[in-house]
């Protein structure tokens, strides 16, 4: 019951991305470019390198619960995310090769309070990370490929610098179904579901801001020029 409550949540946000959200629709009428790229990959960088420390704090969040089923499934995932901040590094440096100037790759306000949020939440509730990783997997394996197929034929970004992208999209393909399956698993008070569908919420209000964030700094920089 869970499980399907948090994936209808994700299914209706999926369907209005592709005339609502400014990464999507910026790579749709080809106004992506490789600055604003670099910028979204250095920020996906940071977010990233968070992912190991927190599947630890969760793993060791359940644990002091007493839950050993969740924490088992932490650490399980922990073996799975091994050096993926290296695909976002490689990414970094084909984008910058294809610009003359230096990239700004500052980190955006909402990736910062993201960051802090989640921990917050692992600390409330360590059951409650599992609503963020359904929503990091289920958005990528939906939409990954056709954003990226987007980016190289109407923007001029290969496929090939934006492997953090493909490589998670292909990933979580079979992730997404696992992930599902796991919550209804791991998830037995049906009395979680409010609090876990509050967090998925916020997960997404914090990503809508951060893409309306990396192409706004963008915008007003191209005007400042």
């Amino acid at each position: 019951m869970i499980a399907a409550a948090l994936h209808a949540e994700l299914e209706r946000y999926a369907s209005t991305m592709r005339h609502a959200n400014p990464l999507f629709y910026k790579a749709a009428d080809g106004t992506m470019t490789p600055e604003c790229i670099s910028r979204y990959l250095a920020n996906v960088h940071y977010l990233i390198r968070y992912t190991p420390t927190y599947l630890v704090r969760a793993r060791e969040a359940a644990k002091a619960r007493g839950d050993l089923a969740l924490a088992r499934h932490y650490q399980e995932r922990l073996g799975e995310e091994v050096d993926h901040d290296k695909w976002a590094e490689q990414d970094l440096e084909r984008i910058a090769a294809q610009v003359p100037t230096t990239l700004v790759r500052d980190v955006m306000p909402a990736w910062q309070e993201l960051v802090a949020y989640l921990a917050s939440i692992i600390d409330e509730d360590p059951v409650l990370y599992l609503s963020y990783i359904l929503f990091a997997e289920q958005l990528i394996a939906a939409l990954g490929p056709e954003w990226l197929l987007l980016l190289e034929e109407r923007c001029g970004i290969p496929r090939s610098s934006m492997s953090v992208i493909a490589n998670h999209a292909e990933l979580d393909r079979d992730h997404v179904s696992d992930a599902l399956a796991r919550i209804d698993d791991l998830v037995g008070d049906p009395r979680k579901l409010p609090r876990m569908r509050q967090v998925l919420l916020e997960s997404l209000r914090y990503f809508d801001r951060f893409c309306a964030e990396v192409t706004d700094t963008h915008v007003r920089q191209v005007s400042a020029a």
